[in-house]
């Protein structure tokens, strides 16, 4: 069952947090939490972005980069989304993975890697999205939470 689901799009250059919170229903035995988002590497290089680069270059290495140097470097680059979660203002986890698409489990038997295992009954869940950089403009993402494909009818909703 579909608990929380929320979608958007970031522009170029956005650096910042963006958290979502929601109440669960009781009688949650596990969570799974799935974060994506599109457009990971820089769909256009322009020669404004290639002089940053020369630029940055310089004021740390103080020297001229070669135009190999410049292109790795813009190759390298990346956008990326991290998540951390919380239930009841406790700290259960981050997800810090090289990963368009991070799934989370959260149940008392056991979590994903980064994360405590934990009975999420009932509370407030809070995800936060670490977004550390955005190569493009209109970058699509989504935030989907579910209750781990239990049966509807077993969960409480008051």
């Amino acid at each position: 069952m579909v608990i929380y689901q929320a979608f958007g799009e970031l522009m170029e250059g956005f650096l910042g947090n963006i958290l979502y919170e929601t109440v669960l229903p009781k009688g949650i035995e596990q969570l799974e939490i799935t974060v994506s988002f599109g457009k990971r590497e820089k769909e256009a290089v322009t020669e404004t972005d290639r002089e940053a680069c020369r630029a940055a270059w310089v004021r740390n290495c103080k020297e001229e980069p070669s135009e190999e140097v410049v292109d790795a470097l813009i190759r390298g680059q990346k956008t990326e989304i991290n998540v951390s979660v919380y239930h009841n203002e406790v700290l259960l986890g981050f997800a810090h993975r090289d990963e368009t698409e991070k799934k989370i489990v959260i149940s008392p038997d056991g979590s994903s890697e980064g994360f405590r295992s934990w009975k999420p009954c009932g509370g407030v869940l809070r995800v936060v999205l670490h977004v550390y950089q955005m190569l493009n403009d209109h970058t699509p993402y989504a935030v989907t939470v579910t209750d781990g494909g239990r049966d509807e009818s077993t969960i409480s909703k008051g």
